[in-house]
């Protein structure tokens, strides 16, 4: 089939068709915003070739460290990628997460069940893992420079405590778990569910695995705030990096519960929360994020399109597996599943 038969899936579709709906609604409210504002942003306006060149330097270790942080999951799932396809997957991901119902994420897991026999379960575990992971260390590193800076001290404890708690409990859990619990239950759906949770369990019960992926959120995370920083530079502002610390990780952290492709809108509303929480002006932190974002836009553009069109033709997958994975990953162990 052809990628006319994933379009038109997405919009007969009612999550599909909703999801086009607020990417549409959010691009416009974006633009809207910048026409608005967009005097005093041109006045200020000038992102230099340095600026640019750091900015794409740090998109690229972005790419690496995405990479890195796919193989060191799937490694706990005995499945070892090569680097080189892993910044691929994660190329494909960001290019294509910017469509509805998470289209990258979908056809990330079609590729590495059928190329690495990497089952449903321990994919959805490795997805669920390193997701509470990044918003942890997005937390903490918030509420951390909240405090050290000594302004909005409630939004410090509750950014730095609350992630933590839920981490330290998914810690003592996962060592606690008994694994296979519902390995013999009648329903196919409850056992590779089970298998998924074992999942989260066992990498949460890995102290060495957590370590890594903390230190590779860490710089995945510094290498975006410094990508704002230089944003920050390129309107004419100056901020400390604290302060672009805490705009960047509640603009991920938006990102991350965000309903609309790409975090369109999201981020950019919470780079403005983090912004305003920090002494600085809303719009400011708004226009950094869009900054950033184009920046990133026109490499994902320019090497993202091309290295998805190429990966997907060297595995054979298609759009249309993003909405019939099926084919593709009966593979595996029992129930096609690990």
């Amino acid at each position: 089939m052809s990628s006319n038969s994933w379009f038109a899936r997405s919009v007969r579709s009612r999550s599909g068709l909703l999801q086009w709906a607020l990417l549409l609604a959010a691009i416009g409210f974006i633009a809207w915003m910048i026409v608005r504002h967009g005097a005093d942003l041109r006045s200020a306006f000038d992102l230099t070739p340095r600026l640019f060149v750091l900015i794409t330097l740090s998109c690229f270790g972005t790419f690496i460290l995405n990479g890195i942080e796919l193989q060191v999951l799937s490694g706990r799932f005995e499945r070892h990628i090569p680097l080189r396809e892993a910044m691929f997957l994660g190329l494909m991901v960001s290019t294509l997460n910017y469509l509805p119902m998470k289209t990258g994420t979908v056809l990330n897991g079609v590729v590495l069940r059928a190329r690495y026999r990497l089952s449903l379960s321990h994919f959805t575990a490795l997805i669920a893992g390193s997701s509470v992971i990044h918003l942890w260390v997005c937390g903490v590193l918030a509420g951390a420079s909240l405090l050290l800076m000594g302004s909005q001290l409630g939004w410090g404890l509750l950014f730095l405590l609350a992630p933590t708690a839920v981490v330290a409990a998914l810690v003592i859990w996962g060592r606690m778990r008994r694994s296979g619990r519902y390995e013999g239950h009648d329903s196919r759906v409850v056992r590779v569910a089970s298998r998924a949770v074992d999942g989260v369990g066992e990498m949460f019960s890995d102290s060495m695995l957590l370590a890594k992926d903390v230190a590779i959120n860490v710089g995945l995370v510094t290498l975006w705030a410094a990508r704002v920083f230089w944003a920050f530079e390129s309107l004419g502002r100056h901020a400390s990096f604290g302060q672009v610390l805490t705009v960047t990780a509640l603009g991920i952290l938006f990102t991350r519960l965000s309903v609309i492709p790409g975090g369109v809108g999201f981020r950019e509303a919470g780079a403005a929360f983090g912004s305003a929480i920090t002494g600085l002006s809303a719009n400011l932190g708004f226009a950094s994020s869009v900054v950033d974002r184009a920046v990133m836009m026109v490499w994902l553009l320019v090497v993202g399109v091309p290295a998805t069109l190429y990966f997907l033709r060297l595995t054979g997958v298609s759009l249309d597996d993003a909405v019939n994975p099926a084919p593709k990953a009966e593979v595996g162990g029992p129930d096609g599943a690990v």
